[in-house]
């Protein structure tokens, strides 16, 4: 049987989430906006599970808006830019190490007249001082992920809320700030209301809930949304709310929550200390269940399907990125990582429940494969 350790691209679902699923799709079938009696009831779950997953995050609910995952919940917040009517948009200020539905968005917003400036992210790390020396008078949003996807860095959210804060004092406008938060929820510890960001992207799959279905986390009255179509989730995302969907995440969300880290940093201890290959990883401020490293200019690719051959399923890169030419490279070498390293990394990730001994067997493998194809 194939061992798992690609869990930064997808979790499987679990049992109570995928029952859950299962029970709310039969019992309230009925769509959340109808005014009857089965209606109602649809809505009443609907609104009772956003309260929970408030409860859970300690945030307010209405503040909570479902959406499809996390690309849509970054794309909204992005497409909200480009109601703009002003005749100059201003500046948006992107990290470099940011996921692909957050980067992917600077060719239209520079079609529509927006200066895209791309921050510096050494080692998948933003510098507040640097931060603070780009923005000016124009800048209307700055988007910054909380933990990167590819090599599990963290960045000091706070510190650079508070360098967007202190600059709104001193142009006396409304700076948004949006965090891609995907790779955080259950995995590293944060309060969304002592980080002060005005939203934040979270998808279910990433925590053992079904795929296609997420939340954005929004305080701000100013976002609105591309698409068009109902009222549902206050005009914000429009399309009857998947209510099976929701439940399952939620459910998902409170058994991830309940489990500590304690497994994920031993086995990431282990895998620190005896893998043979050079790890790019960030040895400190890093997610522990998210390692990148490199086998030493021996394509990533092939090494990777080796280990699938064997029973270990890895990542080349980003799960986003695999029908991008060259991959998770583009990434890495921005993040100041040189090039052979970046054609050659390779991602492992775990799961709170990853077993230590099938860890163990991986690391050996990959010695093994290292020790014969590479030195």
């Amino acid at each position: 049987m194939s061992k798992y350790f690609d869990n930064a691209a997808t979790t499987a679902i679990n049992e109570r989430a995928l029952s859950s699923y299962n029970n709310t799709a039969l019992t309230f079938f009925a769509n959340p906006s109808a005014s009857h009696s089965l209606g109602n009831l649809a809505k009443e779950c609907l609104e009772t599970t956003r309260n929970d997953i408030s409860n859970l995050l300690k945030v307010n609910p209405s503040n909570i808006y479902f959406t499809s995952g996390g690309t849509e919940s970054n794309s909204i917040v992005l497409s909200s830019l480009l109601w703009s009517r002003s005749k100059t948009p201003g500046d948006v200020i992107i990290s470099k190490a940011e996921h692909a539905s957050v980067s992917n968005f600077e060719r239209i917003l520079v079609e529509k007249g927006y200066k895209v400036i791309k921050i510096d992210a050494p080692n998948g790390f933003v510098s507040p001082s640097t931060l603070d020396n780009l923005i000016n008078k124009n800048t209307k949003m700055v988007l910054i992920q909380t933990v990167n996807n590819v090599i599990g860095s963290i960045n000091d959210i706070k510190s650079l809320v508070n360098v967007v804060r202190n600059k709104e004092k001193e142009i006396n406008r409304k700076i948004h700030f949006h965090t891609d938060a995907v790779q955080a929820l259950t995995k590293i510890e944060f309060d969304l209301t002592d980080l002060d960001v005005d939203s934040a992207s979270f998808s279910a799959h990433k925590f053992h809930g079904p795929r296609g279905i997420g939340f954005l986390y929004n305080k701000s009255q100013s976002l609105q949304a591309l698409s068009r179509g109902g009222n549902q989730e206050k005009g914000l995302r429009a399309g009857t709310e998947n209510l099976a969907a929701i439940v399952a995440m939620k459910v998902a969300l409170e058994e991830s929550l309940q489990l500590n880290n304690e497994n994920v940093i031993k086995i990431n201890k282990y895998v620190r200390s005896n893998l043979k290959p050079k790890i790019l990883s960030p040895s400190s401020n890093c997610s522990p269940f998210i390692i990148n490293f490199s086998v030493n200019n021996f394509p990533s690719e092939v090494f990777t399907r080796i280990l699938d051959d064997e029973g270990f399923i890895v990542s080349s890169g980003s799960a986003c990125s695999n029908n991008v030419k060259n991959k998770g490279e583009n990434i890495l070498t921005s993040m100041n990582f040189k090039a052979d390293d970046a054609k050659s990394s390779i991602r492992i990730s775990f799961e709170k429940k990853t077993s230590y001994e099938s860890v163990v067997s991986l690391v050996t493998k990959i010695n093994s494969l290292y020790d014969t194809l590479v030195r």
